[in-house]
């Protein structure tokens, strides 16, 4: 069974996660949207990752699924999401996916996140900041990929 691990990320902790898909899956390629469009013909299984920014999956990763939704639905499909805020991951699938894509998946799964504020503008810096500041408040962690979350879709992808 060949495998796509396929990613689009704005801060590398969606890249972590497909390396970490890809060490614990056999026959499995990396390949970030960003940089490369892959031909889906040569494998079985398409995983497709991204992160959430302002509620939104990366437009990468968005554009590669409305240009293959059709071929997506011919293989086995897995969805992973990177973000800060897991208890919202729900929210931003149906958000975000096309139902028929999220029925035909295998597994979908949050797979935590860390939320970053160096790599923005100076807007988005400001409302990164009081975010952190709020969460902080709560004694939430920001900065943690839920390693349990990747080992289960290993496992649901291996029945």
């Amino acid at each position: 069974m060949s495998i796509l691990i396929a990613y689009a990320s704005k801060n590398n902790t969606t890249e972590t996660c497909a390396k970490i898909l890809n060490e614990k899956l056999p026959e499995s390629e990396v390949i970030n949207l960003s940089r490369k469009k892959p031909d889906l013909s040569l494998y079985d299984t398409i995983i497709i990752g991204s992160c959430i920014r302002f509620n939104y999956i990366h437009s990468d990763v968005k554009n590669f699924i409305g240009d293959n939704i059709e071929e997506l639905l011919k293989k086995r499909t897995s969805i992973y999401l990177c973000c800060a805020f897991p208890e919202k991951a729900n929210q931003y699938i149906l958000h975000n996916f096309p139902k028929r894509l999220l029925n035909h998946s295998t597994s979908i799964e949050c797979f935590g996140g860390k939320l970053k504020v160096k790599p923005y503008k100076f807007f988005d810096k400001l409302v990164m900041k009081t975010v952190v500041k709020n969460y902080k408040l709560d004694n939430r962690k920001l900065t943690e990929i839920d390693t349990d979350s990747i080992e289960k879709m290993v496992n649901e992808l291996s029945l």
